[in-house]
């Protein structure tokens, strides 16, 4: 069972890929060896995010909303996973649902899950169908989250980043950048009509405030009869940073017997 900060979500799995963008470049460190000036040179901000990991460690409360939409042409449904994280550092407690939503093309529910969990200090409870279960959370399960979190690093999908330009988002200071992913698509037989998106890095601090993602893949023209397609779009939103977020276990899991019995 993983806890608190550990992985933020299976959802995000569907874009937290390693980047095949690099850095940029820090100076010269021979620069001291030459006899020159030690001063630094001012470096190029970074063009991507630290991981999504390291970026929610660094805050003392937040609320993340991540969700993915794919319409897929074979099974003529669309699959909605909609992921919400939220941490309050003071109480030291974290709540994380996630709701997966299948539905036809005529907007008729298929399947509605929702699942819900709350910790706080050394108790979880995890609440699914309005059923509450507590459960302690021992020592070396906390150690094994936390040492998860450093061992599995999370980073989202970007490829062939331009910068935009600085703007406030979800109150805080921004640099925006556009992006296109030229890799999807390469298999044979499969074309990307489109894959591209943006997002937005915290001057201070270098983590992820938002994220989109939009991907449309055919296996032939449009129009053609035979041809499968798959119509996809990502998005996370990182809000309430460092602001009071209060977190408290519901009713059904001040109800519900310790231990789970």
């Amino acid at each position: 069972m993983m806890s608190r900060k550990g992985i933020v979500g299976f959802g995000l799995l569907v874009i937290m890929v390693g980047t095949a963008c690099g850095m940029s470049s820090l100076g010269d460190p021979s620069a001291s060896r030459r006899g020159e000036s030690s001063t630094p040179e001012p470096t190029e901000a970074p063009m991507l995010p630290v991981s999504i990991n390291e970026g929610l460690a660094s805050l003392d409360s937040y609320r993340m909303t991540y969700t993915s939409d794919v319409l897929d042409s074979v099974s003529q449904e669309r699959t909605t996973v909609t992921f919400v994280a939220a941490r309050d550092g003071a109480a030291d407690a974290d709540y994380n649902r996630t709701e997966t939503r299948v539905t036809t093309e005529a907007d008729e529910v298929v399947s509605d899950d929702v699942q819900e969990q709350f910790v706080i200090g050394h108790q979880l409870c995890a609440v699914t169908d309005g059923e509450a279960q507590m459960t302690p959370i021992s020592g070396t399960a906390q150690v094994l989250s936390d040492l998860m979190s450093q061992v599995v690093v999370f980073r989202p999908l970007i490829e062939n980043p331009v910068y935009v330009g600085e703007d406030v988002v979800n109150g805080v200071p921004v640099r925006n950048y556009t992006f296109e992913v030229r890799s999807v698509g390469a298999t044979p037989g499969v074309e990307a009509t489109r894959a591209d998106g943006d997002y937005a890095i915290a001057v201070d601090g270098d983590y992820l405030v938002h994220y989109r993602l939009d991907i449309e893949l055919r296996t032939g023209a449009e129009g053609d009869p035979e041809a499968e397609s798959s119509v996809s779009s990502f998005e996370l939103s990182l809000e309430d940073i460092n602001q009071p977020v209060e977190l408290a276990f519901p009713s059904t899991c001040l109800g519900a017997d310790p231990g789970g019995g």
